[in-house]
């Protein structure tokens, strides 16, 4: 084999060699264009679960609040004075004014 055969061959084998590699680098690229376009997907369902389940909490929050005003109730009801009821149910008024957002002039002169 002549030097020039040797180069040739050399070239061809570096040229090759080349080709393979951007091939791979192309392959590799696209593939993480389509992992962020999922992740991209799944950042944006995600956020929307957060909104959607974020009324589970205010509903969680809102349970205890009603069963310490129907707890109230009823030892005022045993108890026969209707005051022990008054200061919960306000509080629980302004809570849920509060959540939806229609935050009225409260009664107790505190606007």
């Amino acid at each position: 084999m002549t030097v020039e055969q040797l180069w040739l061959v050399s070239l061809a084998v570096a040229s090759t060699v080349v080709v393979v590699v951007a091939l791979l680098l192309g392959l590799v690229i696209n593939a993480l264009r389509q992992i962020d376009r999922h992740a991209a997907r799944t950042h944006t369902a995600a956020k929307q679960i957060a909104q959607n389940t974020v009324a589970l909490w205010t509903l969680e929050q809102t349970n205890r609040d009603l069963i310490a005003i129907r707890d109230a109730a009823r030892g005022a009801q045993r108890a026969g004075t209707a005051s022990a009821v008054a200061a919960p149910l306000a509080a629980m008024k302004h809570k849920v004014q509060d959540l939806l957002g229609r935050a009225e002039p409260r009664d107790d002169g505190s606007s």
